[in-house]
């Protein structure tokens, strides 16, 4: 049974029936959740849920109606002739053909277009040409490590979502892997950090380890040519192994640690509750002794610890002993307006950041500066100087909201239309005195109201509004209706032959044709 081809009550129960149903097979609420394509809250309320209860809950009443539900059958037929289009293509096509189509966003168009592809049973297609793949030769021991990052949403003890970040390294040969957990994002000294472990972990270092260019590691690259970080370069130097970072976007060139971070996710961390971050580093050295290092490959059908005792030899002996970084990255709360509140000073985050009273980024304080992380991702936000006194606001340029744009399209728009009217300026400019905070709003009712009116009328509309002392758009569009009539609106129409340059605007000379006539006559 396809449930999307029922009503919304019934579609409900059906689904409600298929959460207890995967429940009592021993499927977690997250497995539940991706399987069925459902919300993981979803899935717990309805799996607290009698049939009774479910049946008399508002959800189940409810009927959902979908703003792009009119345009169902016009998508249905494009998608059955064409499989391959994508969602951005739908909303263009829509938007193309449909003026009175409602403001929505990409994500809207994208959810209704997999909702139209399962109620149909319509599959995009696979690429026909795929890259090819061959096996590789096992590396000589002791010679090739592969490394990489991951993270991952948890549930805590108290029910709340906790992301984790985790460090993962595979020797090539014998596959015995580590992993480290880390709360906050790596930063390069949480990396050599991790990188200790390992060592301390293995008992011995590779000659060689393969990386992503990631920007922990790497601070440019051009060419093949990698300029490290400060920290992570003192590290290599330090313990004299060589780097080598895979192209961009390019991570199947190191597939035996990318298998074994969805391994991490997959066997070890999915369904698994948070704690604490010290005691999710003791489990997973037990499921690596257990699991991960001590079942037969699945590649090599051998025993990564066993195939270690051989390997363990002609690994490089670590003699370090692993430093924790002596300050760890701290939570900070985001302010609504966009800054966070750090030793005594306020230091500007991008417009969109805060996201709700919850709103959560870490900041790591290093050598003068705060490095500002994202929560949700794990992303560099932006780099701020750290400021020595005590409440200061640091702005960064490019986080200013900055309206002067728009104010400048608008001023040249009534100007132009104005055939530039000295009086229309001068109106504007102490406009912009009179009612700075408003000035863009007036600018915008001006520019939608004043092609109402014929230039004279708008000339001497300025005249009295300006012996008057009157700076408010509204009040001067009704007092061009009072000394004047109102016209069709002219289209507006933007001369964009003045910005061409000179050699675009010539004619090319014209021949006459009998001229050429002659040749073939």
């Amino acid at each position: 049974m396809n449930a999307y081809e029922l009503e919304s009550p019934e579609r409900k129960l059906v689904m409600w029936y298929k959460c207890k149903e995967k429940f009592d097979l021993g499927l977690s609420k997250a497995q539940i959740a991706r399987e069925l394509g459902l919300d993981v809250k979803t899935v717990r309320r309805y799996l607290k849920m009698s049939y009774d209860e479910f049946k008399s809950s508002e959800s189940y009443k409810r009927m959902y109606m979908k703003v792009l539900d009119p345009y169902e059958s016009k998508v249905y037929g494009w998608l059955d002739e064409h499989p391959d289009l994508s969602a951005s293509q739908v909303h263009d096509w829509l938007r193309e053909r449909y003026d009175d189509l409602p403001e929505v966003n990409s994500k809207t168009v994208f959810n209704f277009v997999k909702y139209i592809r399962a109620k149909y049973n319509i599959d995009k297609p696979r690429a026909s040409s795929q890259r090819q793949y061959m096996k590789v030769e096992e590396t000589p021991f002791g010679e090739f490590a592969q490394a990489d990052f991951g993270e991952m949403w948890m549930e805590s003890a108290d029910g709340r979502d906790m992301k984790v970040y985790f460090f993962v390294m595979v020797l090539c040969r014998s596959r015995k892997k580590y992993v480290f957990f880390s709360r906050s994002p790596f930063t390069a000294e949480m990396a050599v950090y991790a990188h200790e472990k390992a060592f301390e972990y293995y008992g011995g270092k590779p000659r060689k380890i393969i990386y992503d260019q990631d920007a922990v590691l790497i601070h440019d690259e051009n060419l093949g040519d990698c300029i490290l970080t400060k920290t992570f370069n003192a590290f290599v130097n330090q313990e004299h192994f060589e780097c080598i970072f895979c192209h961009k976007s390019d991570p199947e060139s190191k597939g035996k640690v990318e298998n074994a971070v969805k391994y991490v996710k997959y066997n070890f961390l999915r369904g698994r509750t948070f704690v604490t971050i010290e005691q999710l580093n003791e489990e997973v050295v037990r499921w690596l002794s257990r699991t991960a290092n001590g079942l037969p490959h699945c590649g090599t059908h051998l025993v990564p610890d066993e195939v270690f005792v051989e390997e363990k030899a002609c690994l490089i002996p670590y003699y370090g002993r692993p430093m924790m970084p002596e300050r760890p990255m701290r939570e900070q709360s985001v302010h609504k307006s966009n800054h966070i509140h750090y030793k005594g000073n306020d230091y500007s985050l991008p417009s969109g950041t805060y996201q709700g009273p919850r709103t959560m980024v870490w900041v790591n304080d290093i050598g003068g500066k705060i490095e500002i992380y994202s929560k949700e991702t794990g992303k560099l936000i932006y780099i701020h100087n750290l400021s020595e006194g005590k409440g200061n606001y640091i702005m960064a340029p490019a986080h200013r909201r900055t309206m002067s744009v728009a104010c400048e399209a608008h001023e040249r728009e009534v100007m132009e239309y104005c055939n530039y009217d000295e009086l229309a300026m001068l109106w504007m400019a102490n406009l912009k005195k009179d009612k700075p905070r408003y000035y863009t709003q007036n600018l915008c009712v001006l520019v939608r109201g004043m092609r109402h009116f014929a230039p004279a009328t708008l000339h001497g509309a300025f005249e009295k509004c300006l012996d008057r002392g009157m700076y408010n758009a509204k009040d001067y569009l009704s007092l061009c209706d009072r000394i004047g009539k109102r016209i069709p609106v002219r289209e507006h129409t933007s001369n964009h032959r003045k910005s061409l340059p000179e050699a675009v605007k010539e004619t090319p000379e014209k021949t006459n044709i009998n001229r050429y006539n002659q040749y073939f006559s």
